[in-house]
């Protein structure tokens, strides 16, 4: 190797972790049940904006959030794919919906007591943030996210397989009760955007088997629409098709 070679060679450096995550970095692995080779990634999949904010760090979670939903999303419909063979798209995409849905996410964190290692500011500390379920499911997406960027794609599979879905093998019992409407409602509540508004727009068919059109509005915005033979099924439906498009509306 060159002189010049040697001096490149040099300067591709790993980027550094902080010396107060590296005190705590074999402990969070331990729970994580997976060994980085590029801690860095961690300490960023872990690190909040408020104290990004506070210390002046110029990265946070947030573009892993991104990146980790698309692969928790794959991961997921691949083994949904391959697992029932005989299931069409949609019911396919209501099991989906089960399993990557921010409450499920948020539970996951808790069972892996993720909250403890979350990097908050002291003011979103003391605010009671390390217990915010939108904050959990978001850090269960970037985790996801810096396992694939560190192992591949692979090692973010089978992550997720055992600490995603393999806590929830009864999706398919929970799917006769979801109730979409519900979760959107939880889901504006906790974003603390306003309420859901539905309205019938069409009714089609006969007078003793009508069929209803509904759609859904958030502050002001039609966000989403479904029909069913009654108000009830046509508000889960346009509810469900809401959270499905729920980033075209609300982006990141």
């Amino acid at each position: 190797m060159g002189f010049l070679g040697k001096i490149f060679k040099k300067k591709q450096l790993k980027p550094d972790i902080s010396d107060a995550f590296r005190k705590n970095l074999r402990s969070i692995e331990k729970t994580l049940n997976y060994t980085f080779k590029e801690p860095h990634l961690l300490e960023r999949a872990l690190t909040h904006s408020s104290f990004a904010s506070q210390n002046n760090i110029r990265y946070s979670y947030e573009r892993l959030e991104f990146l980790g939903d698309a692969v928790l999303q794959l991961v997921v419909s691949d083994y949904l794919f391959k697992t029932h063979l005989h299931l069409n798209e949609g019911t396919l995409t209501k099991y989906r919906t089960i399993l990557v849905n921010g409450n499920y996410l948020s539970k996951c964190a808790n069972r892996l007591d993720l909250g403890r290692w979350i990097l908050l500011s002291d003011s979103s500390r003391r605010g009671g943030q390390r217990d915010n379920d939108s904050i959990m499911a978001d850090v269960i997406e970037s985790l996801i996210a810096a396992i694939y960027m560190d192992g591949g794609y692979e090692c973010a599979s089978e992550w997720v397989k055992k600490n995603v879905i393999a806590g929830k093998l009864d999706y398919a019992a929970e799917l006769q009760s979801f109730n979409h409407k519900g979760q959107l409602a939880e889901k504006c509540q906790r974003l603390k955007i306003g309420n859901p508004t539905f309205e019938v727009t069409k009714t089609t068919g006969p007078d003793h088997d009508p069929i209803y059109m509904i759609q859904v509005s958030i502050d002001g915005t039609v966000v989403g629409f479904g029909e069913g033979r009654n108000k009830k099924e046509a508000s889960q439906h346009a509810s469900e098709d809401t959270l499905k498009n729920w980033d075209v509306h609300f982006p990141r």
